[in-house]
């Protein structure tokens, strides 16, 4: 048998310590010519050496193993065997269900526990490579195209569901084989989907996808099988649906081991919805082609167990009346042009946004047209063409790909804070000027004096005034005002609060004062605007 070059790639410093000692115990059979940390190293050690065998990790940061391996086929180079270590239980299925040109697949846990299994799996491959000489590949080509993947099985009979009723009793008939309870028996299932924003790829390589979508299964196999008859379903874009039994009531911080175990095993995050079904399987197809086919199932809530009579509700939403959408817009864009303040200070409006949007079920496309909306006047406003096109277009992107309510503002606040770096002779805001009115904002209960607030500071009353509408805008009266009167519209509409209370809590001196100025900036009374807004809603 002949000696055999061999490529380490695996970015945990101790594991690779101990494939290392592994591989070099077989030095009579393999030579080590290199270890890199990640996909990148590993590539370019392969083309500078052009081992015969590749040992590697899947995840790892920046290039994956994947990535790697699709580099090294595309490079033109002739392709080495590849041995595939993972930390997923049961990730052998994986020769059944994922089309790569791997040569095996091995568990790390395994590896360890079994100081021999790398070893012998290494010397196994060699023996294959010198019995099949040049028709390896073609061998391994044609094992690749006879192997049955049990996912796509799965996902083929539940998405045949989802479209054809003639299909329906054939996928329960599959689930009564599992032992689920299709009449009297409740159930429970599970809605999970990765994080788009936290992949390691592209959503639509679906290479890629698959590979999780397997990972992600085993990982809630392992969980569920521990409880009872289960089935789990890898559908489109990241989402699994998981139907299973348990003979507990409850069972107390369930969906966040999940979502906990998703997480450390795949290195991705994910939103996750527990629903508790009072009947059995055959009662509920329509309400499990609801929940998987949902297109936002967690933007205004996750992490919850609810029945499904509650989470349909949430599911179905409208859009955004229009006045609401013009006070919204005119909230966010006024928050954000104001340079002393940073995310943490928009809190106060995110929360109450995200309250009125999620009781009123506002669409969520709607959500993401308004903050696209007040980030493109902002940009086209602030610079113009100049550096504004690309940050509008990477914004797009990147709202596309959320898929909760707090992702879509977090993007929309990270992606002007770049833009306010672009604009060029930005003005230096004066440190104590942004204490105070950072001050203002968090609590507008205080009645703030200019002169007060002028000596607090050592500034004298004219130049304090000057600085303050550097700063602000506008004037330290007209800022303070259109503060409280904003607070109080949105008290008004997110709130049962009466209106001298809100008068109090903004700061007024008297209910009177209060009354008067908020009809001179808006045109009608406090009690007015808050029965009209409820016109609009009703």
């Amino acid at each position: 048998m002949t000696q055999y070059n061999v490529l380490l790639v695996e970015d945990e410093i101790p594991a690779r310590t101990v494939f290392r000692q592994f591989i070099e115990e077989r030095s009579d059979l393999f030579t080590l010519i290199g270890e890199a940390e990640d996909g990148m190293d590993g590539l370019k050690l392969f083309l500078e050496h052009k081992p015969e065998l590749i040992v590697t990790d899947i995840t790892m940061p920046g290039m994956n193993g994947l990535e790697m391996l699709r580099e090294i086929e595309n490079s033109g180079e002739r392709p080495p065997q590849v041995i595939i270590l993972t930390c997923h239980q049961d990730f052998h299925y994986a020769q059944q269900a994922i089309h790569l040109k791997a040569s095996s697949y091995l568990i790390k846990d395994d590896c360890l526990s079994d100081p021999g299994l790398l070893a012998r799996t290494m010397e196994q491959l060699a023996f294959q490579a010198d019995s099949l000489g040049e028709s390896r590949e073609k061998q391994l080509q044609l094992e690749q195209q006879v192997r049955l993947s049990e996912i796509e099985i799965e996902q083929s009979l539940f998405l045949d569901m989802l479209r054809s009723p003639a299909a329906e009793s054939k996928w329960l008939r599959r689930l009564e084989e599992a032992q689920l309870p299709l009449s009297g028996s409740r159930f429970h299932a599970l809605l999970l989907e990765l994080d788009r924003c936290s992949l390691r790829f592209p959503v639509d390589q679906l290479e890629e996808l698959k590979l999780w979508q397997f990972a992600g299964v085993n990982v809630l196999k392992e969980i569920l099988g521990s409880i009872g008859p289960h089935k789990v379903i890898a559908l489109d874009k990241g989402r699994f649906l998981a139907v299973y039994t348990d003979a507990l009531p409850e069972r107390p911080g369930f969906l966040e081991q999940v979502l906990q175990s998703i997480t450390a095993n795949l290195k991705m995050n994910c939103f996750g919805l527990q629903c508790l079904f009072g009947r059995g399987l055959q009662s509920w197809p329509e309400a499990l082609k609801h929940l998987a086919s949902a297109p936002y199932p967690f933007f205004y809530r996750g992490g919850e167990s609810l029945a499904i009579e509650e989470l349909e509700e949430g599911l179905c939403f409208g859009p955004i009346p229009e006045p609401l959408n013009q006070f919204w817009y005119k909230v966010l864009k006024k928050a954000l042009l104001e340079p002393h303040l940073n995310t943490s200070a928009l809190e106060q409006e995110r929360s109450l946004l995200l309250r009125q949007a999620a009781e009123q079920h506002w669409d969520p496309e709607r959500i993401k047209s308004l903050y696209l909306r007040v980030f493109l006047d902002m940009s086209h406003a602030a610079i113009g063409t100049s550096g504004g096109a690309e940050l509008e277009a990477a914004l797009r992107k990147q709202l596309e790909l959320c898929q909760t309510f707090s992702a879509v503002h977090e993007k929309t606040c990270s992606y002007f804070h770049k833009l306010q770096l672009l604009q060029e002779g930005g003005k230096r805001i004066d440190a104590s000027i942004s204490r105070i009115i950072q001050t203002m904002r968090e609590d507008l209960s205080y009645p703030y004096k200019l002169e007060e607030l002028a000596a607090s500071i050592n500034y004298s009353v004219p130049y304090f005034s000057a600085m303050f509408k550097k700063a602000a805008g506008e004037s330290f009266v007209q800022y303070l005002t259109r503060l409280r009167i904003e607070k109080a519209t949105l008290l008004l509409l997110t709130t049962d609060l009466k209106t001298f209370e809100i008068s109090e809590s903004i700061g007024f001196e008297n209910y009177r004062s209060f009354n008067r100025i908020f009809k001179k900036e808006t045109g009608v009374s406090p009690s007015d605007y808050r029965r009209n807004a409820a016109g609009v809603q009703e």
